[in-house]
């Protein structure tokens, strides 16, 4: 009975957790699209907003339900005690997510100029779908994290990666925004698609380390 509860108290106590996590990162958001628009305009969004749907596509293919997998395997594992088969599970879908993450980001860095100048019909947009493509790597391999971690009903680390994530897209976004402002609107909505990787990397080792 005891452990019934004990599980129920973690469950309740991990999706609180994961709940507030998600209201910071509305919060960030709005805190980042509003001032955003401010800075590159309306044609520096049609620029960045052009490069977000083909990179969550890719991002869908990169992943693939892969870290929800993993949490149910690993749960399986560690229910009958045996840990070092989750840690298995968890070590053969990080290498699994690696290659699909290169393969993802290694494609859409290639068919940029092709998705943009024929395709989307905006060649300029050519520079936010280069800057966000290696967040296709960062991304995958931040999942298996979370996956692992799920499937253990430790929701912490989860959150904090979300948050860490959110908050370096939000601040490296913008001040790159700003700083290549002067460059062209183009290479500003870069910076601010370039957001997407940096906080891909730093939730990555907010995770991971």
């Amino acid at each position: 009975m005891d452990s019934k509860e004990n599980k129920n108290k973690s469950f309740i106590g991990g999706t609180l957790i994961l709940g507030i996590a998600g209201l910071v990162i509305k919060v960030l958001g709005a805190a980042f699209r509003i001032p955003l628009g401010n800075i590159i305009g309306a044609e520096g969004m049609g620029y960045y907003q052009k490069a977000y749907p083909i990179y969550n596509l890719f991002l869908t293919l990169a992943i693939a339900g892969i870290p929800t997998a993993i949490a149910r395997l690993v749960a399986e594992r560690y229910a009958v005690h045996r840990p070092k088969e989750a840690y298995k599970v968890f070590r053969s879908s990080f290498y699994l997510l690696l290659c699909t993450g290169i393969v993802t980001s290694s494609a859409l860095i290639l068919s940029a100029k092709w998705l943009t100048g024929t395709y989307l019909s905006t060649p300029k947009a050519y520079y936010c779908m280069v800057a966000i493509a290696p967040a296709l790597l960062f991304c995958p391999l931040m999942s298996a994290y979370r996956g692992f971690f799920q499937g253990r009903q430790n929701m912490k680390p989860t959150a904090v990666s979300q948050v860490v994530e959110q908050i370096f897209r939000v601040a490296l976004g913008l001040g790159l925004a700003i700083l290549l402002l002067p460059k062209g609107v183009e290479y500003a909505a870069a910076g601010a698609s370039f957001g997407a990787t940096a906080g891909g990397i730093f939730g990555f080792l907010g995770i991971a380390y």
